[in-house]
């Protein structure tokens, strides 16, 4: 049994508790307390009057079911930390294989299930008495893996797990509706919200004749681990206290899409220790599996540079580019076909005259010195460049490269995810109007809150220093890699090594994503106390999977399990914080030096890509 979060408990009666967000539960309703307080979870209220509605997460409506135990109503058994599982016999994604999802794995599933989820098994069979059967057969599999259970979890564990004897088709909307459209099977989360239960595929069972996973009943138990961890992010997000700034509100991004968002001044962003990343991805359409992109794409968000000042050479005249314009080969004057850029270029016969006639050198455009602001407060030397047409110069470039947020998606399902960011604070420090570019492989619709808050740190990040970026990892990678100095504030008294990394590819070593290789910082040349990042879970057939309570989006429809090289499918990258103050000195330069090798400590011979992002992050 899963016991980090909970235990299988009976429930009681009792009222209800406090709900973190300043609501209390309807005392009106029978309220299973004792599941709760005894779990340590927060109990949500019961939301009265929501319409029928069968889109995904949608506010469920009270409705009642008919089981072999008798009629269940929803609202009445509402505890306000629970979730609902509603399994048909045969869901979409499961279908066609020889063995039946409801034929197997019955302990695997009570193993991986959370204590707090109610299970109905139901059958989309139209006839009674095969529905009767089926459920009598399930229910005999799940009493004999009950019956393996410890004496005193046993009865709340059937408590818990319940059989339908009406049709799944029959059962009150949305449920009813949604198992038969889109037809995957049918959750209702901690919130009261409806949701569509993922892929089934079971990563130890692969079919080489369909080339892809025959199903496991127990895969549908991660949905409600996943509800558990969304659960406790909203406690935490409620806690934070937060000024949120809305930057994307639900904008389609297929490739890249900019956007400007309007921060708090400099004066209230310089009270703010915490930042946190808020970000949805939707998709465009009603469901997921066929409206979701297929892939686990790279996701960034990037805050742009800014200009120093309005173009002031927008209307003054000058050279444009022009493309050189090749001659003709004349021969004893007269016109050939053949295209020259010099009398060299022309051959003849011994004894003819040759020239290149008509040839014009290209002509490079007019520029003037410019000036960008990079996030951090960095000036860097531009140029204007003079317009096609010559009337005047076009606007700074000045781009968008400075990453301050990192995520792969999903394979065919949407997510949500927020996580700590706090070294970027400086790089938006100076607040006001602020341009950011979201970019990923699409189409989503997202939506990206900025979430600054003080949690009462000791220290507030200050400075954000640039050091290492990746690229292709082989035997050169380290080449020329020179060590980046930075200067240490007298006053600083933090000091922190901050680093997004995650590999990809798949060499000839089948090396990138699914390999573990080490990146070492090391400082002011003293290798005994370096910082090693290595990825070990690179090699896990589960690690992803395993961080479903994490934050890993469950049941994608893909090879979502297996663990990979700082990141997985449906997850963010984190931004990796270590605490490397007794390593510099305050007040002198630090030398910062970084390598790439293999756990071995050899440079790598292969061709994996590094994708990094690295600084140091003084606080004070």
């Amino acid at each position: 049994m899963i016991l980090s979060t909970c235990l299988w408990l009976a429930c009681g009666g009792g009222t209800g508790t406090d709900s973190g967000g300043g609501e209390t539960v309807d005392s009106t309703v029978p309220v299973a307390e004792d599941v709760c307080e005894t779990l340590g979870l927060t109990v949500r209220p019961f939301t009265d009057g929501a319409e029928v509605d069968d889109a995904l997460y949608a506010v469920v409506p009270d409705f009642t079911v008919e089981t072999t135990e008798g009629s269940w109503n929803f609202k009445e058994n509402w505890s306000g930390c629970e979730s609902y599982l509603f399994l048909q016999d045969e869901p979409k994604q499961a279908r066609g294989w020889p063995t039946p999802v409801w034929e197997r794995d019955h302990a695997e599933f009570l193993e991986r299930l959370p204590a707090n989820t109610h299970v109905f098994f139901t059958s989309v069979d139209s006839k009674s008495s095969d529905r009767e059967e089926f459920l009598g057969l399930l229910e005999a599999e799940f009493n004999d893996a009950i019956g393996d259970l410890p004496a005193e979890e046993q009865e709340s564990v059937r408590d818990r797990i319940h059989y339908v004897t009406e049709r799944a088709y029959s059962i009150a909307d949305p449920v009813g509706d949604t198992l038969f459209n889109p037809g995957w099977g049918t959750g209702i989360d901690r919130f009261q919200r409806l949701r569509y239960v993922g892929s089934y595929a079971d990563l130890y069972r692969y079919s080489s004749s369909a080339e892809w996973f025959e199903p496991n009943l127990a895969m549908a138990a991660n949905e409600p681990r996943y509800y558990n961890f969304e659960a406790e992010r909203d406690d935490w997000m409620q806690a934070e206290d937060a000024t949120v700034v809305p930057v994307f509100t639900g904008e389609t991004v297929d490739n890249s899409h900019t956007l400007t968002a309007e921060l708090p001044d400099a004066a209230t962003l310089a009270g703010f220790d915490t930042l946190t990343l808020d970000c949805t991805h939707e998709c465009v359409g009603s469901g997921e599996y066929g409206d979701c992109p297929a892939w686990d794409y790279m996701a960034y968000v990037f805050r742009c540079s800014e200009t120093v000042e309005d173009n002031p050479h927008g209307s003054t005249a000058c050279q444009p580019a022009v493309d050189e314009v090749l001659g003709a080969c004349w021969v004893d004057g007269s016109p050939t076909k053949t295209t020259c850029a010099s009398d060299e270029d022309c051959a003849g016969e011994k004894g003819t005259t040759v020239a290149c006639v008509g040839h014009e050198d290209a002509i490079e455009a007019d520029t003037l010195g410019g000036q960008c602001w990079d996030p951090g407060d960095t000036l860097r030397e531009v140029e204007y460049r003079c317009k096609a047409d010559g009337s005047g110069y076009d606007d700074l470039n000045c781009g968008c490269d400075t990453e301050i947020g990192r995520w792969i998606t999903t394979y065919h399902r949407e997510g949500r995810w927020v996580y700590d960011i706090s070294p970027m604070i400086p790089l938006l420090a100076d607040g006001g109007e602020q341009t950011f570019s979201y970019q990923t492989d699409g189409p989503y619709e997202v939506s990206l809150d900025l979430r600054f808050s003080n949690q009462g740190k000791a220290e507030r990040p200050q400075t954000t220093s640039y050091l290492f970026s990746g690229g292709t990892i082989n035997e050169s990678y380290n080449d020329g890699r020179e060590a980046v100095e930075v200067d240490i504030p007298a006053e600083a008294t933090r000091v922190e090594l901050a680093t997004v990394i995650s590999q990809h590819g798949a060499d000839g070593n089948n090396c990138g994503e699914f390999c573990d290789l080490c990146h070492h910082f090391t400082f002011n040349g003293d290798e005994s106390a370096e910082i090693v990042r290595c990825f070990p879970e690179s090699t896990s057939t589960e690690d992803c999977m395993d961080q479903v309570s994490e934050g890993t989006v469950p049941n994608q429809y893909g090879t979502w399990w297996y663990g990979r090289a700082g990141w997985c499918p449906g997850k963010e990258v984190p931004t990796v914080v270590h605490d490397i103050t007794d390593q510099v000195v305050a007040g002198e330069t630090a030398s910062i030096a970084y390598r790439g090798l293999t756990p071995s400590g050899k440079d790598y011979t292969g061709s994996a890509t590094i994708r990094m992002r690295s600084w140091l992050v003084i606080s004070y």
